[in-house]
């Protein structure tokens, strides 16, 4: 947020108004969604924003390029079966592409960094369910992934022979090194493409390049809150504070805010699988600048004995800051986050006690050399969009067509909201979208329900 340019005057909607397509919600799905609908269709576009643009989740995250899920690929093969598994993965991988292409096409000016990124794991259980999901890359096909296993390790011996060959023994120190720690409790480190960038930057100035570009066809609208979304067979009806648009599509494009209804126009809501719905979870972060440059890095830390426990991984997120009048490396630092039930405030103050649990638990992985207790530079909170099925909802309700969804950052939104847009984009085209693991899906009733 510290590197936007100044937002300029409030744009609320100011008249009902008829058009194509309605997109709503400003974050970088929307804006994502805004930018290749406008490539690939000739549709007057919509996008409207119950704040300023890139001021939810985009412009309260560290910004990672990450291209994995908050569930294990192995795990969504079990579900799915590992041919849809492996292509979400390489969507999500293809979203690199996209996000250069957004960047090139709107003459967007940012720091995109990329580089390897790590996962540590400190037991045999989170190595072979990470193993197998290497397996799904490996029968699909997908670009390798290299796996590091410490000679150290007490349970090195004990790992399946279906899994020989997807892993290396290294000495402790290498995967120390890796994971910039000491001591000898991660044995095995996951190495995977990696990146970041500022997703708050990038919204903003998409946008400016879409209202220069398309201004015959694109019209933005912000402290704009949609009430209600009533769809039918023949259009999208939308309340938008005292105003009314009429469209031929509508977009969610809302993550974590689910304060709104969409329903039929008998007033029966319209809902997806119980495992889809989205739940606003809270997510707080620090950050501070280093005392001397060092490279960027993305580097996570499982601590829950069994993937998938209730104690949140810690993430580092390192990168190159720029500021008035010099360069330093910026540090990111998170992992708690809260179930959100209450109207989320973004101004709120950041809680004491979670910023000091921050720099006991969290501080140590990220630089070990800073004393505890030192001010932090940044400290923020922000609303994400989480489900249980830990996948993001992309595409068309299946009972309604007419309302589409590209949310559910699962904390891991950035390229997850780029290739969702991508998607949304070809589905309105009228371009051939095969099946996948995004898919909305409808609400299973019990047997004998009503």
């Amino acid at each position: 947020m510290a590197q936007r340019e100044p937002d300029g005057p409030a744009q609320p909607l100011a008249a009902d108004t008829t058009v194509d397509v309605l997109i709503v919600g400003a974050g970088i799905a929307g804006i994502a969604t805004a930018f290749f609908v406008l490539r690939a269709t000739r549709a007057r576009v919509l996008l409207v924003e119950r704040d300023r643009v890139g001021c939810g989740a985009s412009g309260h995250s560290a910004g990672q390029l990450t291209t994995y899920f908050e569930r294990p690929l192995s795990d969504i093969a079990d579900t799915f079966g590992w041919r849809l598994a492996a292509d979400a993965q390489r969507d999500l991988e293809d979203a690199h592409d996209l996000l250069d292409s957004m960047v090139g096409g709107s003459g967007a000016r940012l720091r995109i960094e990329r580089f390897t990124g790590y996962l540590a794991m400190f037991n045999r259980a989170q190595l072979e369910v990470h193993l197998g999901s290497l397996l799904v890359r490996k029968r699909a096909d997908l670009p390798a992934y290299v796996c590091m296993v410490s000679e150290e390790a007490d349970f090195v011996e004990e790992l399946p022979t279906e899994l020989d060959g997807l892993y290396e023994v290294v000495p402790q120190a290498q995967v120390n090194a890796l994971l910039e720690i000491g001591g000898d409790r991660y044995r095995a480190v996951l190495a995977e493409p990696a990146g970041c960038s500022n997703s708050s930057v990038l919204c903003q100035q998409v946008l400016g390049h879409l209202l220069a570009t398309h201004r015959d066809r694109f019209a933005y609208a912000d402290y704009s809150k949609v009430e209600q979304i009533v769809v039918s067979d023949d259009r999208v009806v939308a309340t938008v504070g005292a105003h009314r648009v009429v469209a031929d599509h509508a977009v969610l494009c809302t993550n974590g805010f689910v304060d709104h209804v969409a329903e039929d126009e008998g007033g029966v809501p319209l809902r997806i699988a119980d495992d889809q719905q989205i739940t606003g979870r809270v997510a707080y972060m620090a950050g501070f600048a280093e005392d001397s440059a060092r490279l960027p890095a993305a580097i996570s830390y499982i601590r829950n004995e069994i993937i998938g426990g209730h104690t949140p991984y810690v993430y580092v997120t390192r990168r190159t800051y720029d500021r008035d009048g010099d360069t330093v490396t910026l540090t990111c630092i998170g992992g708690p986050e809260y179930p959100h039930e209450a109207a989320y405030d973004r101004d709120a103050p950041f809680p004491g006690p979670l910023l000091q649990m921050l720099d006991e638990e969290a501080r140590p992985f990220a630089q070990p050399a800073r004393p505890p207790g030192r001010p932090y530079d940044f400290q923020w909170h922000g609303l994400m969009g989480y489900n249980d099925c830990g996948l993001r909802v992309v595409g068309a309700h299946p009972r309604r067509q007419r309302l589409l969804y590209n949310l559910g950052c699962n904390g891991v939104g950035f390229l997850a909201s780029i290739r969702g847009g991508h998607r949304i984009a070809e589905l309105l085209a009228g371009r051939h979208v095969p099946a996948g693991v995004f898919d909305p899906r409808l609400v299973v009733e019990p047997v004998g329900g009503h």
